[in-house]
């Protein structure tokens, strides 16, 4: 018997009637398997960590929202998406973003990549994300628009958007973007993202949107060396975030922009995106290039060029750069 195909509907079944208990044999008619096959996936799913209350003729219930990624929840939560057509799900990855690289080939779908962990997360210049199991998100989004390279850069504005919108949802502290790729609340990193594109001589094939959210680090999970620069949504909000409705919120967000991306100019989003920007009336330092200085963010203009006075009075356009804060 293949106990992973089952759980994986059990864990659906619980989580849709979350609040109340469902008994073995309503499962084991839903399924087709016996009392005894229901018995045992509920003790693997125990095993696994899943908070399940089991009383005698009474049935199961799942006391709370598991702190890992089930298939059978996601494809629950994720039913009425249209961002994403194929959607897979990793205990343990180097990078999702190698992944999705590796899935994108030879076919045309739009994909979701999902890990409980990342042993070798990658930012942006290289740099490592620390991904603890169980308290953060990382994933990769596979797109397919038919847009120029010269688009790339603007999607990033796009989506930085509609990540910082979902992370709002659920922080009461104001969540901020740090242009071009985090997301901060209160000067602290809460999440770092990555746009890749595939492309050939014509067009481009696929834009790869890798995503690391701290969602329930509590401070100690942090270690001394970023304690002071990084932070959680947990930390930002009474109780612990429930990763599945937080997925569903960031899918709806990214969904929403990706399709004002493809139908209206930086324009439009420019003013929210200046207003939502952490980077302003502060000094700076910018790396671009290699090349490091210290300067003034004044403006982002219509082509999403940040607008930099540097320290000789120089304005500058960056398209892409390392910001200290």
């Amino acid at each position: 018997m293949k106990m992973s195909k089952y759980s994986q509907d059990v864990v659906k079944m619980l989580y849709e009637h979350q609040s109340e208990y469902i008994s073995s044999q309503y499962i084991a008619n839903q399924l087709n398997i016996s009392r005894a096959a229901v018995k045992k996936v509920i003790d693997q799913l125990k095993a696994d960590g899943c908070d399940i209350d089991s009383i005698n003729h009474k049935g199961h219930k799942l006391n709370a929202s598991p702190n890992r990624w089930y298939r059978g929840i996601i494809n629950k939560v994720l039913e009425s998406n249209h961002l994403v057509s194929k959607i897979e799900v990793y205990d343990s990855v180097e990078s999702t973003q190698t992944i999705a690289k590796q899935g994108l080939v030879d076919n045309q779908h739009t994909m979701l990549i999902l890990s409980d962990e990342q042993t070798k997360g990658r930012g942006r210049f290289n740099r490592n994300w620390s991904s603890s199991k169980g308290k953060g998100l990382w994933m990769s989004v596979v797109l397919r628009p038919n847009v120029s390279f010269a688009m790339i850069p603007k999607f990033n504005l796009f989506i930085a958007l509609g990540i910082r919108d979902a992370i709002q949802a659920f922080s009461r502290d104001k969540v901020e973007i740090k242009w071009p790729n985090d997301i901060y609340i209160n000067d602290k990193k809460v999440c770092g993202f990555l746009t890749e594109m595939v492309a050939n001589a014509d067009a481009v094939e696929a834009i790869i949107c890798g995503i690391g959210i701290n969602l329930n680090h509590q401070e100690e999970d942090f270690s001394d060396m970023i304690r002071h620069r990084a932070t959680s949504i947990r930390l930002h909000h009474s109780e612990e975030i429930n990763r599945y409705q937080f997925l569903k919120r960031l899918i709806e967000e990214i969904e929403k922009r990706y399709h004002q991306f493809l139908n209206s100019s930086f324009e439009t989003i420019r003013d929210e995106y200046i207003r939502t920007s952490n980077i302003w009336h502060r000094k700076l330092t910018f790396t671009e290039n290699g090349e490091q200085f210290i300067g003034e963010a004044i403006d982002i203009n219509n082509d999403g060029f940040l607008i930099v006075k540097d320290e000789d009075n120089q304005t500058r356009r960056l398209i892409s750069a390392d910001i200290d804060i």
